[in-house]
């Protein structure tokens, strides 16, 4: 991250040892963590935070579905661009309709940290904060 300030990570996850997880892993890899709240929070935040590097999400809580917030992240015209890893459940049915929804890519859950940082790293080097 060369002296630039870290790239920021709007993080969406309904288990919260999952989300402690996850939200350790990217700040040892220098990211700065957002936490995205619930499905309806996170599109506020968007808007709120400044450029984001890449939304991660795994479980909204109530009010707004995955699928929903990631069609509404895409039809917004400042945030349709910023890059979105879906973590679904391991059932291709749910990979589906994250991709149909306009993720950029799924990591299915269980999932090694390796595979996980490796797409977060790659996802958010296309849209640098």
């Amino acid at each position: 991250m060369n002296g630039e300030p870290p790239s920021k990570i709007l993080l969406v996850a309904k288990d919260s040892t999952l989300k402690g997880l996850l939200e350790r892993l990217l700040l040892a890899r220098g990211y700065a963590v957002v936490d995205g709240g619930s499905g309806a929070d996170t599109v506020a935040l968007l808007g709120s935070e400044g450029p984001v590097a890449l939304v991660v999400c795994e479980r909204t809580g109530p009010g707004l579905d995955e699928v929903a917030l990631f069609e509404e992240i895409r039809r917004h015209p400042d945030h349709g661009p910023v890059p979105i890893l879906a973590l679904p459940p391991a059932d291709p049915e749910c990979t589906a309709r994250a991709l149909e929804a306009g993720v950029n890519d799924c990591l299915a859950k269980p999932f090694h940290p390796t595979d996980f940082l490796n797409r977060v790293e790659r996802l958010a080097a296309g849209r640098a904060s």
